[in-house]
């Protein structure tokens, strides 16, 4: 890692006050207007989580063997919160140079605090959804202790996941508007392929290798050994989703300190 990569990260973690007012005001604005306001940041992961649960377990009764129909439900609830937060922060950052193009030659407000404010704004019902599946994981008895450490562990390397792909996709969506659609097809891709409802063993042999080729598959897995087995997440799923946070955050901050200037041309 250079020194210059290192002094730039430490430049945004000096600016973290700003982020925190930024958030903040992003959270504000997402719900103003609304009947419910900012209460939507926890009904909106409730219903989505509760209609997947419901789709899966009584309409489509999916029910991995020797699993109890409580134990399902967590099953699904802990894939989909770490789907539900990735699409969310993603999301929110490649749209956000777009939006406030305003700030994108402010000296005084870096770019690249444009699309992590965005991201972590995005993390507030993700976080509501993740609180309600440890609830009921504590709850029902699968979830042991070591998840409380464990899970906001794997929850930063979720978002530095994130946040790389978010800076550089939201350079190139100033470019082509088109990123915006066409990555709501990939991320849909992402999650039907991801085993948040079902077992890497009800997969046939010869497709299993799909779900290792999806790099989403690697958190969900850990996010369910954690949450609905109650262990340690197996070490390849764990230095999976080590190897592609560290490889997506640093390189997609890197690749957007150097190409920035370049593309804001096209503002």
């Amino acid at each position: 890692m250079s020194s210059n990569l290192l002094v730039e990260l430490g430049r945004l973690f000096r600016l973290r006050n700003r982020v925190v007012e930024g958030v903040l005001h992003d959270v504000r604005q997402r719900y103003v207007g609304s009947v419910f306001g900012i209460a939507w940041a926890a009904l909106f992961p409730l219903l989505q989580l509760g209609v997947y649960a419901g789709l899966y377990t009584f309409i489509f009764k999916v029910r991995p063997s020797g699993f109890e129909q409580s134990q399902y439900v967590i099953l699904v609830f802990s894939g989909l919160v770490p789907l539900m937060a990735f699409n969310e922060a993603v999301t929110s950052a490649t749209g956000s140079l777009t939006a406030n193009k305003n700030l994108l030659m402010n000296t005084v407000f870096p770019a690249e605090l444009i699309p992590l404010r965005a991201a972590l704004a995005a993390q507030v019902p993700g976080l509501f959804g993740l609180t309600i599946t440890m609830v009921a994981g504590f709850l029902f008895g699968y979830t042991g202790w070591q998840a409380i450490v464990l899970v906001p562990l794997f929850w930063l390397l979720l978002f530095m996941f994130a946040m790389g792909v978010g800076w550089l996709l939201s350079l190139l969506s100033l470019v082509a508007r088109d990123i915006q659609y066409g990555m709501g097809i990939v991320l849909m891709m992402l999650m039907v392929l991801s085993p948040f409802a079902y077992t890497p063993e009800m997969v046939p042999s010869a497709l299993k290798a799909i779900i290792y080729f999806n790099p989403m598959s690697y958190f969900v897995l850990c996010f369910q050994q954690a949450i609905c087995y109650g262990h340690m997440p197996d070490l390849i799923n764990v230095l999976g989703c080590l190897i592609l946070a560290s490889t997506s955050f640093f390189v997609g901050f890197a690749l957007f300190q150097r190409a920035k200037r370049m593309f804001f041309d096209y503002v």
